[in-house]
């Protein structure tokens, strides 16, 4: 017969070893529901969009200030909002002067809504702005001008994008409390 072999194994190292591996494990099973589940949100939260989530741009650069705050103007969700001003008025904590007052109450009468409006929100699609500085702030003082190009893409249900328009725009921005807040803009050119 045979003689049978008997190994022993110092109990700290198996515990060590059985530790990491239960580590392991927890950390492959948490990864694994964040990526297929997709989200790390918490219930009532909605995915997909920024529109009406905080955002706190930095304050002291009018350049950041310009185009996170335009970005959310641009930014639309016609199944959710009544119009654009909904979105202007989200941006209220961001404004000063003429924008602010704008964006207090609505227009009365209202505007003429956008052409696809309608359609956008049957089809619950959301119109997504990205602005980025085009040219060089100029600060003067207590105000800025910030060059920017805002270009706005349909997202649909389906994941596909359609391109949608392409603006040039002036924003001016004056500091209050040293934080910087838009004022106004001027749209320079459109692809509309």
């Amino acid at each position: 017969m045979p003689a049978s072999r008997t190994t022993s194994r110092a109990p700290g190292v198996a515990g060590a070893v059985l530790a990491a591996v239960a580590v392991a494990a927890l950390i492959a099973v948490g990864t694994a529901l964040v990526v297929l589940t997709g989200t790390t949100r918490s219930e009532g939260e909605r995915g997909g969009t920024d529109a009406g989530f905080a955002i706190d741009p930095v304050l002291g650069d009018p350049t950041s200030v310009a185009t996170v705050v335009m970005a959310g103007i641009y930014t639309w969700q016609p199944s959710v909002q009544g119009s654009t001003w909904d979105a202007l008025h989200a941006q209220s904590a961001f404004l000063t002067g003429p924008m602010a007052t704008a964006a207090a109450t609505p227009p009365t009468p209202a505007p003429r809504p956008i052409s696809e409006w309608a359609g956008w929100a049957r089809s619950d699609d959301t119109v997504t702005a990205a602005v980025e500085a085009s040219g060089e702030t100029v600060v003067d003082g207590d105000s800025a001008t910030v060059p920017v190009t805002i270009s706005q893409t349909v997202l649909h249900r389906s994941r596909e994008s359609t391109p949608f328009t392409t603006y040039t725009a002036d924003v001016t921005l004056h500091r209050v409390d040293d934080a910087w807040r838009v004022a106004n803009y001027r749209i320079l050119s459109s692809t509309l």
